[in-house]
């Protein structure tokens, strides 16, 4: 399975979303691995190794009836002991 080859889109209520960005955030705060929806199976998951340092970006499009707002975080894959 290549990740990247995944793009999801939901509606969520304001809540759903605040409990969504917590769970992230308290996951990046213990810094093993970020568990995230599966984008194709909605009761699956995405397991994916944490790495630092994490680089950050916030886009802001302010259209007619709608603002969308992309943020992105991006690190180095984790080098697994014994591996160069």
């Amino acid at each position: 399975m290549k990740i990247e080859d995944f793009e999801f889109e939901e509606l969520n209520t304001q809540i759903a979303l605040a409990e969504l960005l917590e769970n992230i955030a308290r996951q990046i705060r213990e810094g093993k691995e970020l568990e995230l929806p599966m984008p194709t199976v909605k009761d699956g998951i995405i397991k994916v190794a944490l790495g630092e340092p994490i680089e950050t970006g916030i886009e802001v499009n302010l259209r007619k009836y709608f603002t969308h707002i992309t943020i992105e975080m991006s690190w180095e894959k984790p080098q697994k002991e014994g591996n160069p």
